[in-house]
């Protein structure tokens, strides 16, 4: 009897275990995404082929997990591997090549081949790639020692074969990075009968080649970034929700992990079916999350949102957050002796209307600090960093730390010492904004914890209309559910009013090249 019971356990076990990959028929797929911590590095004690390897045994343990072993694909961060010190070569995706024990590339390119064939697993991994140059078309300018060196994502099957590579188009300051002469749209079909694209960080801030990709059809995306979170808009998962709810598509986000310089910021969501699993780190950590992804062919397909993980604004206070360039808004303050506001605010051509029913409850104890807010609309140009500069459109209501503006997108120093004195009933903000496809607008929150809203407490919708023969876009933004540690509640968008004679410049690029090629032929 024993013997059976012993045998019997055995079995379940193995059956338990066992690794049930999705297929075309299922209504999901399953999904691991990875936050990574690179806080270790340190450039004076370790070597970048030191700290390469050491990550890569980091690599190798969460992909041999027991909590990866339900995963399909597996998508790691930006930079969390190697340095352009320890970059590799990577096949052709044309080729099919599984670089497994295949000694023509680097230690790198050759194990994670190895295991994403023995764990049959799709694995998306973050690197720096080494190419010859130049490369067929590509005639930019090459380093003495004949390389190119790229921000890469490399896509490996469950055989192993690196089926998609794509190279990051917008840089955001990466020393000895080469960017190509346009932008590659790069996605690859998996066997459960998903397509996805894959783009790096600040790519997201731009329509070549992230909007591009939706445009195409790509209804998946996996995005490995090194984000750097910024209030009042552009902190990590806040931007990534809003993303993929504008565009309704599932987003596989993996964020490195350095809170203390900003980075944090790993999660997958569901489209307008909003959060699966999201978190904002106050300490670095290196964790795999598992989802279970509801496809969005399947609108019938249930979703399994996982338990909030929610830090204190105390907690959070170890987060680094870079500040907006927002001085520049037309802004108005929220008066707090009245109980309902409504109010028109204009800037340019953008006029934004807001109506606010709300509660105040002062602190009597003149110790505490509360947050202000402030009502905004902006329609303008800002830098990012000194790396871009972008059109950036919004109807806004922030907290502010003080009574002026310069107050507004910074936190009190001490958290302990802050109540929350004003609960947002509803809000209604609505603005007019340009039709065409070169506005990329989106429904934007975030609170104290640094997370953005759930789904169900918003509402969001758009209508077209003409005035003067101009296409608008008439944009209604609901908070519909009583919040009373709101951060940011805002209709925020880019205006691509560059990427016309972005596109013109690399079309006649393109012209010069094939031009400079057909002359040397002819030459020789």
């Amino acid at each position: 009897m024993d013997k059976r019971v012993t045998l019997l356990c055995i079995l379940l076990n193995y059956i338990v275990g066992s690794q049930q990959q999705s297929t075309p028929n299922d209504d999901h797929y399953w999904a691991g995404v990875v936050e990574f911590s690179f806080k270790e590095r340190s450039v004076d004690s370790e070597s970048p082929v030191v700290y390469t390897a050491r990550n890569l045994e980091q690599y190798k343990q969460i992909i041999n997990s027991t909590e990866a072993d339900p995963v399909d694909i597996i998508v790691f961060p930006e930079y969390g591997l190697s340095a352009v010190e320890t970059a590799s070569f990577v096949p052709n995706p044309v080729d099919l090549i599984a670089p497994c024990n295949n000694l023509e590339y680097e230690a790198v390119v050759r194990d994670l081949s190895c295991l994403a064939r023995d764990r049959q697993k799709y694995l998306v991994v973050n690197l720096v790639e080494k190419a010859l140059c130049p490369e067929e078309w590509e005639r930019r300018p090459c380093a003495p020692n004949g390389l190119y060196h790229f921000n890469a994502n490399v896509v490996f099957d469950r055989n192993g074969r690196v089926i998609a590579r794509y190279r990051k188009f917008n840089l955001f300051g990466e020393a000895g990075i080469n960017v190509t002469s346009w932008a590659d749209l790069t996605h690859f079909e998996t066997d459960f009968g998903v397509k996805f694209g894959t783009f790096i960080c600040f790519d997201l801030m731009f329509e070549q080649p992230a909007l591009q990709l939706v445009r195409s059809g790509v209804t998946d995306f996996i995005f490995s970034t090194m984000w750097f979170s910024e209030l009042p808009f552009l902190t990590a998962a806040q931007i990534q929700q809003a993303w993929a709810y504008t565009n309704n598509v599932n987003f596989l986000a993996a964020g490195a992990s350095f809170p203390e310089v900003g980075s944090t910021g790993t999660g997958v969501f569901a489209g307008k079916r909003g959060r699966i699993v999201a978190v904002m780190n106050h300490n670095a950590d290196s964790k795999l999350y598992v989802a279970q992804v509801p496809k969005i062919s399947r609108p019938q397909a249930t979703i399994s949102r996982q338990p909030v993980i929610r830090y204190t604004p105390a907690e959070m206070s170890n987060l680094k957050l870079k500040r907006d360039h927002i001085d520049g808004y037309r802004t108005s303050n929220l008066p707090l002796n009245v109980s309902s506001h409504q109010e028109s605010l204009c800037q340019g051509s953008l006029c934004c209307n807001f109506t606010i029913d709300y509660t105040v409850t002062l602190p009597a104890d003149v110790n505490q600090q509360y947050y202000r807010y402030m009502l905004a609309v902006s329609e303008g140009k800002r830098t990012f960093d000194g790396f871009a500069d972008g059109m950036i459109t919004t109807c806004a209501i922030f907290a502010c730390a003080g009574e002026d503006q310069k107050s507004c997108s910074t936190r009190f120093e001490d958290p302990s010492k802050v109540v929350e004195a004003v609960r947002f009933n509803t809000i209604e903000i609505v603005g007019a904004f340009p039709g065409s496809s070169d506005v990329f607008l989106l429904p934007n929150s975030v609170d104290t914890s640094i997370l953005p809203l759930e789904v169900d407490e918003i509402e969001y919708s758009e209508r077209l209309f003409t005035q003067d023969g101009e296409l608008y876009k008439q944009i209604q933004y609901n908070l519909v559910k009583p919040r009373s540690d709101l951060f940011t509640f805002a209709i925020w968008g880019r205006k691509f009013v560059h990427q016309n004679s972005s596109a013109q410049a690399t079309i006649i690029n393109g012209l010069l090249v094939l031009f400079a090629t057909i002359c040397a032929i002819l030459v020789k």
